[in-house]
């Protein structure tokens, strides 16, 4: 059985790999991005929107993207920290899926260090699979923090270290969940109990795009992974995603990725052969 889920599949943007060493600290900044901190050595003192939280060596501090923060240390300390935005293909981030709290306490912090130091030479490093590599090690990272959140209880993360679009995570879980049927922004709206207006205005803030448009780009990259791995008719896949019926999601299809369902198909086909060829070649 493969290891999928609603969502499916995962687009890492890595930003900055840095150790850093400091005999004391008082740092107070905002990222566009998450920022995951393991305190390798040290004692630092963490806050967030009057939230206070106090790290040990092993524990990783979790800041969420645009929300200022503050790590504070009187004793000599050594972090290893990444800058990363981690997503599904829906554009859904992984701290929505899983709203981890803002410190976890590590299970093996050395095998953590240890993915991190393959991370950090990776990404100081160029070659042909750089962006493979920093991907394959970034998730095991993440990974292993969920293992060891999991292990602690899941404990959630407050109102204080929640972004602004947490709100809406359960409508496109509902999105995701429900794509076959028949779903209207009257319907979503009234799910989180807000003006149908007000909703779209506030949705299109958090994702740069109104529901009614992610729930087509969720149908279709949908349309397109069933592509890759079955031969189901376009009507069935239709049917399946919400799409109407093949003409519609034929047009959609080249509207969003330029090229019709039966081309794309033909190119993964392709793809696909002309890789066992070469497997088989070198075996």
């Amino acid at each position: 059985m493969s290891a999928t889920s609603s969502f499916e599949q995962w687009q890492v943007s890595v930003y900055r790999v840095d150790v850093g060493t400091y005999d004391t600290l008082n740092l107070e900044i905002t990222y566009p991005n998450w920022v995951i901190s393991h305190v390798r050595q040290g004692h630092v003192f963490t806050e967030t929107g009057g939230e206070r939280h106090e790290v040990r060596e092993g524990g990783v501090m979790l800041h969420p993207p645009f929300l200022p923060f503050s790590e504070r240390a009187s004793v000599p300390g050594v972090h290893e920290w990444v800058s990363v935005q981690i997503q599904t293909s829906y554009n859904i981030d992984l701290f929505q899926l899983y709203p981890v709290q803002p410190v976890v306490q590590l299970k093996d912090r050395d095998a953590f260090s240890h993915v991190f130091q393959s991370l950090l030479r990776t990404w100081r490093n160029e070659s042909p699979f750089r962006e493979m590599s920093l991907t394959a090690d970034m998730l095991r990272l993440a990974a292993m923090l969920l293992e060891s959140w999991d292990e602690n209880g899941r404990v959630g993360r407050s109102e204080a270290y929640s972004a602004k679009y947490d709100r809406f995570f359960p409508i496109i879980r509902y999105m995701a969940d429900h794509m076959a049927q028949k779903l209207s922004r009257d319907m979503l709206a009234e799910k989180v109990h807000l003006n149908t207006n007000y909703f779209d205005r506030a949705f299109h803030e958090a994702y740069g795009i109104n529901p009614m448009q992610m729930l087509r780009q969720m149908r279709l990259n949908k349309v397109k992974r069933l592509l890759e791995t079955t031969e189901a008719p376009l009507s069935e896949l239709a049917s399946y995603c919400g799409l109407g019926d093949a003409a519609y999601l034929s047009r959609q299809f080249v509207k969003t990725f330029g090229m019709t369902p039966g081309k794309y198909k033909q190119l993964i086909r392709s793809a696909q052969t002309n890789f066992m060829a070469k497997a088989e070649k070198k075996s």
